[in-house]
This record gives C-alpha cells, sequence and structure tokens, in this order.
C-alpha cells in the first residue's frame, strides 16, 4: 500500500487533479500528525490552563479525524479547506501560547502548507489572514522575538521577510496558473482539431466501406459474439452474476442500429433505458465518440511514417519541381488567389482591401517562397499580371 502511495506521489504528472488533491491532502495530513504529537508535550511552556491545552489538543485531533473521513469520501476540495484551517489553529495555538522565533516560525510554516497546494483561491484568502496575523504579531510581540544580539530593528526585518515571502509566492502561483491556463487552451484546441480530423478519417472509412459493399464491424456476427463474451467474462470478475451484462450489449448493438437521437426521441422507450443509452452513446463505433478516438489512436501507433526530412515542410516552389515554366505558372496561380480571395473573403478581418494601385507582395518577402528568376520575372512583367492575373483592369 505504502509502495503504491509512493508510486503516485512520483507520477503525479500522469493522474487527474482530484487524485493528485488527495495525494497532497495525505501528505499534509501526515506532516501535521507530527506537529501535533510534537505539540502535546511542547505544550507545558505555553500559557495556558490545562483544560484548554486538553482541550484545543482534542478538536485538533478530531479535525483531523474528520479530514480523514473527507478523503476516504472523495471530497478532497473540502479536505484541503479544513487542513489549511487546520495548520492556522495550530499556528495561534503556538503564537498566543508563547512569546518567542518558535512561535514566529509557524506562519511560515501555514504559508508552506498553503503555497503547497498551489490554489490561488486558498492563498489569497488563507495566506493573507496569515500575513496579517504575522505582521500584527511580529510588531506586537516583538520583545519575544529579538534578542540582545540583534541589530536594531530587526522585528521590522522579520516583517519584511515575511511579506517579501507572501509576495513572491503570490507571484509564482499567478505564474502557475498562467501557464495551466494556456495549457489548457492549447489542450483544448489541439481536442478541436484532433476531432475534425477523426470526423474526416470516420467519413473515408465509411465511404471505403460501402465502395466495397461491407457490413458495419457492429453487425458482423463474430464481433458480436467475442464482444458478448468479453463482457460477460468481465463483468463475472466484478459482479457476482454477470449474465445481465447480455442485456447490456444487446442495447448496445441496438443503438448502432437504430441511431442514439431515434432512440432518445423515441416516446415508448423508458427514461431508465434512455439515461443507459446516453451512458453507451460515447462507445459507439458509428460516430465520432471516445470508443472511436481510442481505437484510431491504438491504430494510428503502428503506422509508419516517413523519415524526417530538412524540406518536409518547406514552402519554396522550387522544391517541389526544377521546371521554370512550373514555377511560373505556381506563381500566376498563387497571385490569383491572393488578389481574388483577400478582397472578397469576409473572415480575413486581420487584411484590409488592397488598392488597385498597391503591389500584392511589397509586405510578403518573396524569396522565402519563389526563386530570384520568379521573382524577376514578376517585376519585369508587373503590368502583364496585374492586367490578366488579377481584378485590377
Amino acid at each position: 500500500m505504502i509502495r503504491d502511495f509512493l508510486n503516485k506521489v512520483f507520477n503525479t504528472e500522469f493522474l487527474p487533479m482530484s487524485e493528485v488533491r488527495k495525494i497532497k491532502v495525505w501528505l499534509v495530513m501526515g506532516f501535521l500528525a507530527i506537529l501535533t504529537i510534537i505539540t502535546i508535550p511542547y505544550s507545558a511552556f505555553f500559557d495556558y490552563s490545562l483544560a484548554m491545552k486538553i482541550i484545543t489538543i482534542s478538536v485538533l485531533f478530531l479535525l483531523m479525524g474528520f479530514m480523514y473521513l473527507l478523503v476516504r469520501i472523495k471530497k478532497p476540495l473540502l479536505a484541503i479547506q479544513l487542513s489549511i484551517i487546520y495548520s492556522i489553529l495550530l499556528m495561534l495555538y503556538y503564537t498566543q501560547g508563547v512569546n518567542s522565533f518558535y512561535a514566529y516560525i509557524f506562519f511560515y510554516i501555514s504559508l508552506s502548507i498553503i503555497i503547497f497546494y498551489q490554489e490561488l483561491f486558498s492563498y489569497l484568502v488563507y495566506g493573507t489572514i496569515v500575513l496579517v496575523v504575522g505582521g500584527y504579531y511580529t510588531v506586537a510581540f516583538r520583545d519575544g522575538l529579538v534578542t540582545a544580539t540583534d541589530i536594531t530593528g530587526a522585528a521590522y526585518v522579520y516583517l519584511a521577510i515575511l511579506i517579501l515571502f507572501y509576495i513572491i509566492n503570490l507571484i509564482h502561483i499567478l505564474h502557475n496558473e498562467k501557464i495551466y491556463t494556456d495549457l489548457n487552451y492549447d489542450w483544448v484546441k489541439m481536442t478541436q482539431v484532433i476531432h475534425s480530423y477523426q470526423d474526416d478519417i470516420l467519413y473515408y472509412l465509411e465511404d471505403i466501406r460501402q465502395d466495397a459493399h461491407k457490413a458495419p464491424i457492429y453487425e458482423n456476427l463474430e464481433f458480436q459474439k467475442a464482444a458478448f463474451e468479453l463482457s460477460e467474462f468481465i463483468a463475472k470478475q466484478i459482479l457476482k452474476d454477470g449474465s445481465e451484462i447480455v442485456n447490456l450489449m444487446d442495447l448496445y448493438v441496438y443503438i448502432h442500429e437504430k441511431g442514439l437521437n431515434n432512440l432518445l426521441k423515441n416516446s415508448e422507450i423508458s427514461v431508465s433505458m434512455k439515461k443507459i443509452s446516453n451512458m453507451l452513446g460515447k462507445y459507439l463505433l458509428s460516430e465520432n465518440t471516445d470508443m472511436f478516438s481510442m481505437i484510431i489512436n491504438f491504430y494510428i501507433r503502428f503506422q509508419e511514417t516517413d523519415e524526417y526530412k530538412e524540406n518536409r515542410y518547406s514552402y519554396q516552389i522550387e522544391d517541389i519541381t526544377d521546371y521554370k515554366d512550373e514555377q511560373v505558372i505556381a506563381f500566376c496561380l498563387i497571385y490569383s488567389y491572393l488578389t481574388y480571395e483577400i478582397e472578397k473573403d469576409k473572415m480575413w478581418k486581420q487584411i484590409e482591401r488592397l488598392d488597385e494601385d498597391v503591389n500584392i507582395f511589397e509586405n510578403i518577402e518573396l524569396k522565402e517562397f519563389f526563386s530570384n528568376e520568379v521573382i524577376a520575372f514578376y517585376n519585369d512583367n508587373y503590368e502583364m499580371i496585374v492586367n490578366h492575373f488579377s481584378e485590377k483592369k
């Protein structure tokens, strides 16, 4: 069990955020439990009554048990808030019970626990509370912090260090939030691109299947037999009786035949069956679903690709063809496209309509795309090109 936990700790980048939060709570709980145990004998030096000490320690252990319960019932966010409150209570117990440098350290301990979670809202709320209390404690009880050997104004140095610690980590958390937001935005864009590619893949696969006069895979009896046997076997490993899974597989095949939308619109189908059908919708093979995406991603891992070439993505026309006449034809086609499409396509908001006397390539580095010969041809025959390959007549 400990080995599995440590394995998760060292591989958190592969875990979902909820699981990462749970691991962080476990680690903080272990740290707070050690601090609480150490606090029991150390409480003898605090300026509290015996009853107050017993009540405080008992409340801390009750909160620890409540934190454990929240983690077990999969409420990591609530457990995070409670662990932060726990650390602040422990901080207050020390700072109000003893006036020394050791109590001052607990402000950093509480801030470090809040920073560990990397939650911006929690840091702004609880971190600010710790900073305000720490600032007040440093100034109000500076006599207990400063020793005879310290420099003049040492308490204010402690205060400045605490404030800098708070600000630096706030900047760090904000930077991490920005990185996470950018990565999430890039992931969303990439997911949309991949989804559109898979729409095309599904379309062409269906087109190929129809041309070959082949039946859909879900109608294949051997596929149905394998799917039924495999699902029943898996169900028996989890349930006492796995035979009920066969009815679910029947519904799965039926959804393929009738279509999920048609089934959901059918008033004769029960609500419970519609719910189950909707859950099965992401495993359909005839649509761009999670199942189809998984199959395609698995399949392309075994597809060989061309070896890397430096000019693989070269856009120079001379890399495509060595014939000068073909390069000139390509140039004229590109010129025609630019002069017609940029002016007519209203989606190109960043490019304004070109005036008739403006050279369309004056702001484009032609050498990135065309050879010197083609550029010279364009410069020498500019009027002819404008008259015959654009709307500027």
